[in-house]
C-alpha cells in the first residue's frame, strides 16, 4: 500500500501544479487592460443603449432579422426606376429592346449586383416575379409615354430620393444579416441604391452619373447606409426605427441638395506661382469633362 502511494504521489503533485498554473494564467489574462477596440464594440453601445428608451433598443443580434420595405412601395419604386431607364433609352434613340434592357437594369440592377456579390442568398429580383413584371410594364409605358415622364421629373424627385434612402438601408441590412462587417455593409448599401444607374450609364457608353458633378445622390446613399449600420450595430437600435431615421436623413439631404444646388466638389488643381514656389494657387483651367457629361436636369435625376 505504501509503495502504491509513493508511486502515485508524483502524478498527483504534477496535476496540482498544472491546474494552479492554468488558474494563474487565466487570472493574469483577465487582469489585462481592455483594448480600445473592445471598448468601442462593447462599452460604447451599452452607454448608448442605457441613455435611450428601452422601446427603441434591443439586444437581439443583427443577423436575427432582416428589415423589409413594404411590397407596394417596392413595386412603385421599381416602376419609377424602370420608367427612368426607359426614358434614358428613348433620349438616346434606342429601340424596344434597348428600352426594356435599360428599364430592367435601372430598376433592379443595384439589387441584382448586391445579391450576386453576397452569393448563396438568392437574387430577389428573380425570385419575386412581380419586380420583373413591374420593370417590363415601365418599359412599355416608357415606350409610348416617355415624354410625359420627362415633363414630370420634378414630382418624381421625392419618390426617387426616398427610394435612395430605403434601398441603401435594405442593402446594408442584407449585408449585415449575411455576416459581413461594417464597411462591406455600407458599400453594399450604396451599391443597392445607385448600382442600377451605374450599369445603365456603362451600357450607354457614358461616364456613370454618380461619378460626375451632381447633387449628392451617391453621397446621400453613403450617409444613409452608414447611419443605419451605426444605429443597429453600435447603437443597438431596433431595425424599424433605424430604417425610418436613416431613410429620412437621406431624403432630407438629397432634397436639400437639389433645391439649394449643392454639388460634389471638383479637383482644385493647385499650382505654384512663378518666383514663389511655396505658395499654391487654384488653377482655373483644367481637363474637360468626359463626353458623357450630363445636363443639369440629368444631374437632378435619381440614382
Amino acid at each position: 500500500m505504501l509503495s502504491w502511494l509513493a508511486d502515485t504521489t508524483p502524478i498527483v503533485a504534477s496535476a496540482i501544479t498544472t491546474a494552479s498554473a492554468t488558474a494563474s494564467a487565466a487570472a493574469s489574462s483577465s487582469a489585462e487592460p481592455t483594448s480600445i477596440a473592445s471598448i468601442i464594440t462593447t462599452v460604447v453601445p451599452n452607454i448608448i443603449a442605457s441613455a435611450l428608451p428601452s422601446e427603441i433598443t434591443t439586444t437581439v443580434p443583427v443577423q436575427a432579422s432582416i428589415v423589409k420595405v413594404p411590397l407596394l412601395y417596392e413595386l412603385t419604386a421599381a416602376f419609377v426606376g424602370g420608367l427612368s431607364g426607359a426614358t434614358h433609352a428613348d433620349e438616346r434613340r434606342m429601340d424596344i429592346s434597348g428600352i426594356a434592357v435599360l428599364a430592367i437594369v435601372n430598376a433592379l440592377g443595384g439589387g441584382i449586383l448586391r445579391d450576386v456579390l453576397l452569393q448563396d442568398h438568392g437574387i430577389a429580383a428573380f425570385t419575386n416575379w412581380r419586380l420583373l413584371a413591374v420593370a417590363l410594364t415601365a418599359a412599355v409605358f416608357g415606350f409610348f409615354f416617355s415624354s410625359l415622364y420627362s415633363r414630370m421629373k420634378r414630382p418624381f424627385l421625392y419618390l426617387d430620393a426616398l427610394s435612395l434612402g430605403l434601398f441603401a438601408v435594405v442593402g446594408a441590412d442584407k449585408a449585415l444579416s449575411a455576416g459581413l462587417n461594417v464597411v462591406p455593409a455600407v458599400l453594399l448599401g450604396v451599391v443597392t441604391s445607385v448600382g442600377g444607374g451605374m450599369i445603365r450609364d456603362v451600357l450607354c457608353n457614358e461616364t456613370p452619373q454618380i461619378m460626375r458633378p451632381g447633387t449628392l445622390s451617391a453621397s446621400a446613399a453613403v450617409l444613409g447606409s452608414s447611419l443605419y449600420v451605426f444605429l443597429v450595430t453600435w447603437g443597438n437600435i431596433v431595425k424599424p426605427v433605424a430604417l425610418v431615421f436613416a431613410a429620412t436623413v437621406t431624403l432630407a439631404v438629397r432634397i436639400i441638395a437639389v433645391k439649394r444646388g449643392w454639388q460634389t466638389p471638383m479637383p482644385v488643381h493647385l499650382d505654384t506661382t512663378s518666383g514663389r514656389p511655396w505658395r499654391f494657387v487654384r488653377r482655373e483651367s483644367g481637363p474637360e469633362q468626359c463626353s458623357g457629361s450630363a445636363s443639369q436636369d440629368e444631374r437632378s435625376d435619381s440614382m
